[in-house]
């Protein structure tokens, strides 16, 4: 499950109190994101209407990545 960044540590110190701290875990994940999609999160975000987030992320160049 995945809890807000502010209260994230509220909820591991009950979660901790109720089962036993031998008993819970962190696992963190990761991720990349490419720029465009990078874009258009943020665009969402900013309220960019949909149409023109989708009309300038076209404008974005593929790069692979070695």
């Amino acid at each position: 499950m995945d809890f807000d960044d502010e209260r994230r540590i509220e909820v591991l110190d009950y979660v901790r109190a109720k089962y036993g701290h031998d008993n819970v875990v962190n696992i963190g994940t990761f991720m990349t994101m490419t720029d465009k999609a990078a874009f258009k999160d943020v665009a969402r975000v900013m309220g960019i209407p949909f149409d023109r987030s989708n009309h300038i992320s076209k404008l974005f160049t593929e790069v692979n990545a070695k």
